[in-house]
């Protein structure tokens, strides 16, 4: 990637203050984030719930920033609806929760929002390439589901899947976001970029630093 101008910045909300989401939501549009990654669980798929839609739809009117909804979720359609009326941008279901991974995928689209796959880091990437011409963003978890609970790092191993994706949309005559969130620090991005990333959900890497704006900055200065 030659322009930094390419890669999106996200910021997973999951890692925010949770008793001042209303400040943080507006915090991450003054630093310049490209995008919101919102994680919404079922306490099934991952253990945890993360937000449910009706806290979505009120962060909504804060922030013009895109919502960008990773849901890790067994039978995901049925937060499909709620999560549109929510104010959800782009919906990334996990291969993993699918049992009819097409109709799934051709669900989202029939709510007129953008369509995303999520990996977690062990899945084999082979299911992607028939369903690659459904999808607009690939994202690709760095670390296992929920892992970051446990306070797991980023894994490296991320970096050869990126790759993997990048060549199979290039194959596809595909153009695809291609996502990866888990434990990302700046020492992180150019390795990530170079693989093929074009969007990064930046977690408590982010949110730790006394100045956001700055280090967003320092990020994209990075890869230059």
């Amino acid at each position: 990637m030659s322009s930094t101008s390419k890669l999106r910045l996200g910021a997973a909300l999951y890692n925010a203050d949770h008793g001042h989401l209303a400040d943080e939501v507006k915090r991450l549009e003054k630093a310049g984030l490209d995008f919101v990654h919102l994680d919404v669980y079922d306490g099934h798929f991952v253990s945890d719930l993360g937000f449910p839609p009706r806290t979505i739809a009120a962060l909504r009117p804060l922030c013009t920033l895109p919502f960008e909804i990773h849901l890790g979720a067994l039978d995901p359609a049925r937060f499909f609806p709620a999560l549109v009326q929510a104010g959800a941008d782009v919906i990334i279901c996990h291969i993993e929760s699918m049992a009819m991974a097409y109709e799934t995928i051709c669900k989202i689209r029939e709510q007129e929002v953008g369509v995303g796959l999520a990996f977690s880091l062990g899945t084999p990437l082979d299911e992607l390439k028939p369903l690659i011409s459904l999808v607009d963003t690939v994202l690709l978890l760095s670390r296992a589901t929920g892992e970051g609970n446990l306070g797991a790092s980023f894994n490296p191993l991320v970096l050869p899947r990126v790759s993997t994706v990048r060549d199979t949309a290039a194959r596809a005559n595909r153009t695809l976001d291609i996502q990866v969130a888990g434990g990302i620090k700046r020492e992180h991005v150019a390795q990530l970029v170079q693989a093929g990333a074009t969007s990064l959900a930046l977690g408590g890497g982010l949110y730790r630093v006394p100045d956001m704006a700055r280090e967003l900055q320092d990020i994209r200065d990075s890869i230059g």
